[in-house]
């Protein structure tokens, strides 16, 4: 009986595991993998996958730069320049849970969007495995229900082109400190814009980076 119950927590504890899924990119997955060329895991520094169910986009995230007490963000861009974005953004605290949030982004600081977080984000998850940061969640594009304040900071994804920015930085004492601007910790930016419609091809791109911000790794 002992057996069952530890092999049932067992079970229980591997499931609870995440994967990024790429091996349907570009036909039923939207997939970018940075630095541009990478295939996978084995070589890639970051992967960002993005799916629809319905109503919602399924993002998962993977990063092998982004270490304990550390945030990551998936931007969303109108005119690919900072500033004016929708940001699906993941924090890694030192002690304490993750959490899985969205977020707003001006031309000189970062507002959470608490009431959008609560209400638009399902199933979030952050963990770290085999030295890689893992995060995502099911993100309801459907954000009639906010106050009038959040729901002009937000873009409605499922209209319209983006460009795509991946950002990561440090935190301290739980808050999240500014990115660097220049050098390897610079964000990264997609080079075409991506649409998120449920059935246009190309929410299933494959995306390259900006050759503007591409790094050395």
């Amino acid at each position: 009986m002992i057996l069952f119950i530890f092999f049932i927590l067992f079970i229980c504890h591997v499931t609870s595991f995440h994967v990024t899924h790429i091996s349907d990119c570009g036909t039923a997955r939207g997939c970018w993998k940075l630095p541009n060329g990478c295939k996978d895991a084995s070589d890639c520094q970051t992967m960002m996958t993005w799916k629809h169910e319905r109503r919602h986009l399924i993002i998962e995230i993977e990063s092998k730069l982004v270490k304990p007490d550390m945030w990551l963000g998936f931007g969303f861009s109108k005119d690919g320049l900072m500033g004016n974005d929708t940001v699906f953004e993941c924090q890694f605290p030192a002690s304490g849970s993750g959490s899985v949030l969205i977020s707003h982004n001006t031309a000189k600081r970062n507002i959470v969007l608490k009431t959008a977080s609560e209400l638009l984000i399902r199933d979030g998850y952050t963990e770290f495995n085999d030295g890689k940061a893992m995060c995502g969640g099911e993100w309801i594009l459907d954000n009639i229900h906010l106050g009038t304040e959040e729901r002009t900071l937000m873009h409605v994804i499922s209209s319209g082109r983006y460009h795509l920015f991946f950002a990561y930085g440090k935190m301290e004492n739980g808050e999240k400190r500014m990115h660097g601007m220049v050098g390897k910790e610079a964000p990264w930016k997609s080079q075409k814009q991506v649409r998120f419609c449920q059935r246009c091809s190309s929410s299933f791109a494959n995306v390259d980076s900006s050759d503007e911000f591409i790094k050395k790794l």
